[in-house]
């Protein structure tokens, strides 16, 4: 793999920044100091050994009230590599974290951190720059594997919107359950908030949006083409009782099951033979 490392560095004294968003990673190291860091509106808390990751796209901001010793660096990997199973696999490990902060003053990413500020001191460039390629390639070991976020071995890279596609499969094998979205995304071995985040991009709709839509297409196939009593449908579509299927069905159709069925059947009656 190749990044392109757009700055890195350190800052003894960090307060507060604007809430912010980049169109490349960025990666910082907590030495010493306590804060806060929100991520899309999630907050989570800082201290010495917090170490976090910034993605693309995402709004986030960092709040000290005292001060925070940081270390960053913010990169991306070039565009020829993109199809690179290697650079699938280490792109889906940062950005399937069920957590952007990790804890930990001890894994591979921390030590490689405090190395690279040793060795920075002494001006030590070939060092130096070999430490700055081992850190960055170290982050999908310490962001993945904690978060199942890895790409499994002898399974083929997912783009998102296949996993998107794959999730929608599994709601509708599984409609006559009762789905949620923490069920689809272990099922996926994805984060939940990484689910809801791929179904607004790549759908236009929240998770609850389109488990809703799909039942509601069941419903008006199995009402049209089949027998079933109105209460088999609702259980079948994994609606929690018959009284919240009709309420849900009239609400989107603009008439209740039983009603809707006739319509449908004295349609087809009036239709040329």
């Amino acid at each position: 793999m190749e990044f392109r490392i757009h700055y890195w560095g350190m800052v003894w004294s960090h307060y507060d920044n604007p809430v912010h968003r980049h169109s490349f990673y960025e990666v910082c190291y907590v030495l010493d100091g306590s804060g806060e860091y929100e991520d899309e509106g999630d907050t989570f808390a800082l201290h010495s050994g917090s170490q976090w990751v910034s993605i693309p796209g995402h709004w986030h901001q960092i709040r000290s009230e005292n001060g925070l010793q940081i270390f960053y660096v913010a990169f991306e990997l070039v565009d020829a590599e993109r199809e690179n199973a290697a650079v699938v696999s280490y792109e889906t490990a940062l950005r399937c974290s069920e957590r952007p902060v990790i804890q930990d003053h001890e894994n591979v990413s921390a030590l490689l951190w405090r190395a690279l500020f040793r060795q920075a001191q002494d001006e030590l460039s070939e060092r130096v720059q070999g430490l700055a390629g081992m850190l960055i390639g170290s982050f999908a070991a310490v962001f993945g594997p904690e978060n199942k976020a890895v790409v499994r071995d002898h399974e083929a890279p997912r783009s998102s919107s296949q996993m998107v596609e794959m999730a929608i499969r599994f709601v509708r094998d599984n409609l006559s359950r009762t789905l949620k979205l923490k069920d689809v995304a272990s099922y996926l071995h994805v984060s939940d908030r990484h689910l809801s985040r791929m179904f607004g991009k790549y759908r236009g709709e929240t998770f609850g949006e389109c488990l809703t839509r799909e039942r509601l297409q069941l419903a008006d196939t199995l009402l049209k083409t089949t027998v079933y009593a109105i209460k088999q449908i609702s259980e079948q579509t994994g609606f929690q009782s018959v009284h919240y299927f009709t309420r849900v069905f009239t609400e989107h159709f603009g008439l209740p099951p039983a009603a809707y069925r006739r319509k449908s059947m004295n349609d087809q009656d009036e239709r040329p033979r």
